[in-house]
């Protein structure tokens, strides 16, 4: 059937629809992709079956209507249909003939109702010859009877052609002798699980037919028992999938003596294992041993899930001695507290990788380990705690191990998980890696990353690892998505270190959250523009970085939890020049610290303007003038109201430039050359903290002296004076400025973290003052930060000896000045007065 067909047959069912019933316009009609006409009637409170709609429909959906009851002859105009939806109604009762007429039909979906499955009528499936899949399941629960539930197995007797069941699993489960007449049964599903107090038996699955490849029993969360020979009755069983049921890992083992020898696609036995189950017969801590792995160590397996499932521990050659490494094309056993301990658990690891070379996935994360110099208590004294005195060491020896990636590897995690006392290296023959993930693990030398592994990956997560300490820069050709949260950048750059990995060009989501980054130079990261996701979120940026503004093809920009208050004129224009009539962009300002203000209102007017999509946009907030917080979308709907004095404000600021300036003018020059140092200073300091200003930066002290008791006398009679009085800078005095009642260290630390420049005064009784160290560790600090301009020691009568080994240590970044007997005197022209002087008012 060709377009022009189908339009036309659609327009002709619709007029007819029309004529006959109007009701049935509220459902739509489509062509699916196996060209069927579909009945779109879902969601429309249908409550029953509408029985004039087009005869010739296939496939109908009445899910999510308020339908109760499947009436007798209800269907039977319906002869050419495939596929009926009846999911998500409120159906209870399905009478005798409720399916009469559908001798086409397939597919029967009837999930979450309130079906009670044990009172179907004997013949309620009898038309359905040709149905091959029934989904009935996530139903009304029902109570055992007798001991036992039966389910109607003459009902279900009548389905010869049913290749997929789903169903629930109630509590003590009796299938009865119809069942063996699904021959044709492949898959069976329970989709809910009630099983509490019974348990399945070795003659539970008797009458299913041996054909059975897929099993799926899951999310029991009540323990129960099942036998040994469970399983015996399915020989060609090629998925089980058990997960999320807790059986425990000792049962699951048991039950796979049928299958030794053979090959089977997946065992799922995700969280088969948990703590509500724990007593001596199946505790919740399992460790493997070579008994318990007899017969699934047998199979050929393609993908094994192991995770979750208690095990802390493997006897040698137990857990990794599969006799058919290369069947393994996914291996998982994360979220286990499984150790690796001594040299052979690494080893049985390792030679596991290395022969199962058709494995594809591979996942070992969130298991615990060793902890890098750990603290003891002194037994003998509680109070105190005992350092490791050399590092702890699993091996003998320091050992570097070589793991060989399979060939088809593509997707390996190493997440949350501590390596120790080995260096690691991953080399890759043939590059198939594409996926990657170390983040948040621990490893005592950071692993090495053959340039091979890096030629396919498109996923690299790195997250929790320091990026001073990364492993080397490799090429990352077709790299799409990288994660570097919690990755100390900040250090990176502050040390100037490259932190880029390598050359990424068809990168395209960056996430550096968590970084403490307050800048973003120019990387290499910012000459990939194919960039679409950039994530910033979490850091310390007081403006939007006009870096990223090379990024043409941004689609999000993530910039929440930071400390910006507005968006220069720059970065706005390139939000508006990169929003295209195909390609939208959103930005996330959420919880910034944004001003709204006189000097803010081009911003704010541009909120209303901008076709910029603001994530979470109608919770921002802002700061007004006077502290108070204001929805940011009240403001910006009555700018008006909220900065009508900006102008009047802006004339009044005029009028006072103006009358300085005729005040200034008529000042006479005499006065003007008689101050002229003076004024030239005080331009120099006025200028100096309008650079400062832009910068972020704000300091409340020029200058920190640090001094002990003798020093005193000096201070106060020559040192005060001149730069206080003549020099006009502001000085902290710890005897004359600490705050009383607040802590030492705290106030003394917070002063110099406020100070431009910071002076010692070293004599030679400087050694015996009580906070010189402190005061030297928090000014190195503040120096290597890059807030701390410049520290000066002023030595007096002091010999060399005489020095603190601190100030020694960082002589490159430290200003020393003689300070002679005939220095005392306050005197201008005295070379180390003028040179204090010029260190303090030059940057």
């Amino acid at each position: 059937m060709n377009n022009d067909e189908r339009i036309v047959f659609l327009l002709l069912m619709m007029w007819t629809m029309f004529i006959y019933d109007a009701k049935t316009l509220s459902c739509n009609y489509s062509f699916n992709f196996k060209e069927q006409l579909m009945a779109h009637c879902d969601n429309r409170g249908f409550i029953s079956v509408p029985r004039n709609l087009n005869r010739n429909i296939q496939v109908l959906d009445l899910s999510n209507n308020l339908i109760t009851v499947i009436e007798n002859n209800t269907l039977k105009n319906y002869t050419k249909m495939d596929i009926l939806i009846l999911n998500s109604n409120n159906i209870s009762e399905v009478h005798e003939y409720g399916f009469e007429g559908l001798l086409s039909l397939k597919i029967l979906r009837m999930e979450n109702n309130v079906i009670n499955i044990s009172q179907l009528p004997s013949r309620v499936f009898r038309p359905l010859d040709k149905l091959m899949v029934l989904e009935i399941g996530r139903n009304e629960q029902q109570s055992a009877v007798n001991g036992s539930f039966v389910y109607p197995d003459n009902a279900f007797s009548t389905l010869k052609s049913l290749q997929n069941l789903s169903m629930d699993l109630f509590d003590s489960p009796e299938f009865g002798d119809g069942f063996k007449s699904l021959q044709n049964l492949t898959v069976l599903k329970f989709r809910r699980c009630y099983l509490r107090f019974g348990k399945l038996s070795n003659e539970t699955f008797r009458n299913f037919p041996t054909k059975l490849r897929e099993l799926y029993i899951t999310r029991c969360h009540h323990f129960f028992h099942i036998d040994k020979g469970m399983l015996q009755y399915f020989p060609e069983l090629k998925i089980l999938d058990l997960s999320r049921s807790y059986i425990h890992l000792y049962q699951a083992l048991n039950i796979l003596y049928p299958y030794q020898n053979k090959n089977m696609s997946v065992i799922n036995f995700h969280h088969i294992s948990d703590k509500s189950i724990n007593n001596d017969k199946f505790p919740y801590s399992i460790i493997i041993t070579k008994e318990l792995m007899r017969y699934i160590r047998s199979i050929c397996i393609e993908a094994l899930d192991l995770s979750a499932t208690g095990i802390v521990d493997d006897e040698f050659y137990s857990l990794f001695s599969f006799q058919y490494p290369k069947c393994f094309k996914t291996f998982i056993i994360s979220a286990n507290r499984l150790p690796s301990t001594t040299l052979e658990h690494y080893m049985q690891t390792i030679v596991f990788i290395t022969k199962a070379t058709n494995l594809k996935t591979y996942d070992m994360s969130y298991l615990p380990g060793q902890f890098l110099q750990p603290l003891y208590l002194d037994v003998y004294h509680p109070e105190k705690f005992i350092e490791s005195q050399e590092k702890q060491h699993i091996f003998q020896k320091s050992l570097h191990i070589i793991v060989n990636l399979p060939p088809l590897l593509e997707f390996v995690r190493f997440t949350h998980m501590t390596v120790m006392s080995a260096s690691v290296s991953f080399t890759c023959k043939n590059a198939s890696l594409k996926y990657f993930d170390v983040s948040y693990s621990v490893f005592e030398q950071y692993p090495n990353v053959s340039h091979e592994c890096g030629k396919e990956l498109r996923y690299l997560d790195v997250s929790g690892l320091s990026s001073t300490m990364m492993f080397k820069s490799i090429s990352l050709p077709e790299l799409i998505t990288l994660k570097m949260t919690h990755a100390s950048i900040d250090r990176s750059i502050i040390e100037g270190k490259q932190w880029m990995l390598g050359h990424a060009p068809k990168l395209k989501s960056i996430d550096l959250s968590f970084n403490n980054l307050w800048t973003l130079l120019d990387t290499k990261l910012f000459n990939d523009k194919n960039i679409t996701h950039f994530n910033l979120s979490n850091n310390l940026f007081r403006t939007v970085p006009s870096s990223v503004s090379k990024l043409r093809h941004i689609e999000s920009l993530d910039l929440s939890n930071n400390l910006i208050t507005s968006i220069d004129y720059t970065i706005r224009k390139w939000f508006d020049e990169i929003i295209v009539p195909n390609q939208n962009f959103s930005l996330n300002l959420d919880n910034n610290a944004l001003i709204c203000s006189c000097d803010t209102v081009e911003f704010l007017l541009w909120l209303t303007k901008t076709e910029v999509s603001f994530v979470n946009g109608n919770n921002y907030t802002c700061t007004m003038s006077n502290n108070s917080q204001v929805n940011l979308i009240e403001v910006t709907k009555n700018i008006n109201r909220y900065f009508a004095d900006c102008k009047a404000t802006l004339w009044l600021r005029i009028a006072i430039v103006l009358v300085s300036c005729s005040f200034g003018v008529s000042i006479p020059l005499s006065i003007l050359y008689y101050y002229r140092w003076k004024l030239i200073l005080f331009s120099f300091r006025k200028f100096r903290r309008a650079v400062e200003r832009g910068l972020h930066v704000n300091y409340e002290y020029d200058v920190y002296i640090s001094y002990e008791e003798r020093s005193i006398s000096w201070i106060k009679n020559q040192l005060l004076p001149k730069a206080e009085k003549e020099w006009g800078l502001k000085t902290f005095v710890h005897d004359r400025d600490l705050i009383p009642g607040e802590l030492t260290s705290d106030s003394k630390a917070l002063s110099i973290h406020k100070s431009r420049h910071i002076i010692f005064i070293i004599t030679e009784r400087f050694g015996e003052y009580e906070w010189g160290k402190f005061e030297i560790e928090r000014a190195k600090y503040e120096k290597y930060t890059q807030n701390l301009m410049k520290i000066i020691v002023i030595l007096q009568h002091v010999h060399v000896n005489d020095i603190p080994e601190q100030l020694v240590d960082i002589s490159n970044d430290v200003i020393f000045i003689n300070w002679y007997e005939h220095e005392t005197e306050i005197s201008e022209n005295q070379t180390a007065w003028f040179k204090l002087k010029t260190l303090l008012f030059l940057n």
